[in-house]
């Protein structure tokens, strides 16, 4: 009982801190969105702290850590009357209702992350990633109160040369009570898992929303980690939510859903720092909209700054600064380039390797199920019979293909990033931007829509 309290606690405190942030980027949301996304952030502020008491050489300590969360926790709600208010208006014109027919799907959806919550509360961490890096990192921090600490000199090994978001994690957790410390990414799960029913509900019925929640739960090994910890599911969330804020921007235009998009993608990047380069292949689909609403020069440079800079700060930070002039075993990225590098032979392999190993395959199935088939056929359904996609549909489509083509290149140029493993989990980020494609499918939004015709007629003639 004791331990569900503290994490009641911090997660109220993280909600609290995610509160403070969205107002100050003016997000106004519906609740049932609102409500994770601040969560969500909380989380994304907490991984922050030990390291900047790292980086400013204090004591990690409980009451340092603690101080200090309380202490952004108040700075981040400076505007808190305000927030209060946005709050009231977005709450007051919400409606929150549950029909008969969701109740099936919410009661598997729920028994889905029940399981996955209890594994990741009960079980320790498991990966070799972790637990040879940031978990051994976060227990020996906990111990000797500095993050450059024992770990260094017992081992070395690329694992331990990683930002520090889920060391950050793990220590608080750790000072809390929970020696496996994972349980934050419950959090993670549960809240992800809300936005992304949340979002395709706005598009489509419920029933089949539903359907594509377990569909997407489905996908074997996405799912595994929920409970067993490393960087890429946190990874893939902030991502897509990232992504999710820069085509909201392109409807808008509201230049503080961009700002926010950006903000994400740092935290995107603070958890695994080649997502860099995904940044920047979005900044052409941030020209091209720019360029459509006929933006002058100076609103684009604005726009692109807005969007870049808090990945650089993030990457300049925890990657440059960091692991370079603070940790003690230093990391050389141009040791591991591939000296063949411009083999278009090798290229090729690399493709051949990614669709013949991994993904369309006996092994593909096994790690991702039926979902990338679902999405193919729903792609070649619409672009057989409509021959055309929506705006928000070719935006996916766009975000799609630079992350399924990115992850098989970057395994050329760095052999280390390997297939069966690197790749593998990269594309994780994949499954929730197929999931958006999906639910902005213009056959299944007609389809949606003769369901909700049908159920509104039926309702009518009961009247």
């Amino acid at each position: 009982m004791s331990s569900i309290l503290v994490i009641i606690l911090l997660t109220f405190l993280q909600l609290a801190t995610g509160f403070g942030l969205l107002t100050l980027f003016r997000i106004i949301l519906k609740p049932a969105f609102f409500l994770p996304l601040a969560i969500l952030m909380g989380i994304a502020v907490f991984s922050v702290v030990p390291f900047l008491l790292q980086l400013l050489y204090i004591p990690i300590t409980p009451l340092n850590v603690l101080a200090l969360l309380l202490a952004v926790a108040l700075i981040v709600n400076v505007k808190f009357i305000s927030g209060v208010k946005m709050a009231g208006t977005m709450f007051r014109s919400a409606r929150f209702s549950i029909t008969f027919y969701e109740i099936p799907f919410l009661l598997a959806i729920g028994f889905i992350i029940f399981v996955s919550a209890w594994r990741c509360f009960y079980y320790p961490p498991t990966p070799n990633d972790v637990t040879t890096g940031a978990e051994a990192i976060a227990e020996f921090t906990v111990r000797e109160k500095t993050m450059l600490n024992s770990v260094f000199l017992l081992t070395q090994n690329g694992n331990t040369l990683k930002p520090p978001f889920i060391t950050c994690l793990q220590i608080i957790y750790k000072f809390a009570g929970f020696p496996f410390g994972q349980v934050w990414l419950i959090n993670v799960f549960i809240c992800f898992i809300v936005i992304l029913y949340h979002i395709i509900s706005a598009s489509l019925h419920r029933v089949i929303a539903g359907v594509l929640v377990i569909f997407f739960l489905a996908i074997p090994e996405m799912y595994a980690y929920t409970f067993m910890l490393l960087y890429d599911y946190s990874n893939a969330v902030f991502f897509f939510l990232s992504v999710f804020f820069m085509l909201s921007y392109f409807k808008k235009q509201q230049l503080n859903e961009l700002a926010f998009a950006g903000l994400l993608m740092g935290i995107a990047v603070y958890i695994r720092p080649e997502t860099l380069l995904l940044c920047g292949a979005m900044l052409p689909a941030i020209f091209l909209n720019n360029a459509t609403h006929k933006a002058g020069i100076k609103k684009i440079l604005l726009n692109t700054f807005v969007f870049v800079v808090p990945t650089l700060v993030f990457y300049l930070t925890a990657v440059y600064i960091y692991i370079n002039h603070y940790l003690p075993t230093k990391y050389s990225i141009a040791a591991q380039i591939n000296p063949q590098l411009t083999s278009l032979v090798s290229v090729w392999d690399r493709f051949v390797q990614t669709n013949d190993n991994l993904l369309f395959s006996e092994q593909g199935i096994i790690h991702y199920s039926y979902f990338i088939f679902i999405f193919l056929a729903l792609f070649a359904a619409e672009l057989i019979v409509k021959r055309k996609f929506n705006g928000t549909a070719k935006n996916y489509l766009y975000v799609i293909a630079v992350v399924f083509v990115f992850f098989p290149l970057l395994s050329h140029v760095l052999p280390g990033v390997s297939i069966d493993n690197t790749v593998k989990r990269a594309f994780f980020k994949l499954f929730p931007l197929m999931l958006l494609y999906i639910s902005n499918n213009e056959l299944l939004v007609q389809f949606s829509n003769y369901i909700s015709r049908w159920e509104r007629g039926e309702q009518n003639e009961m009247q």
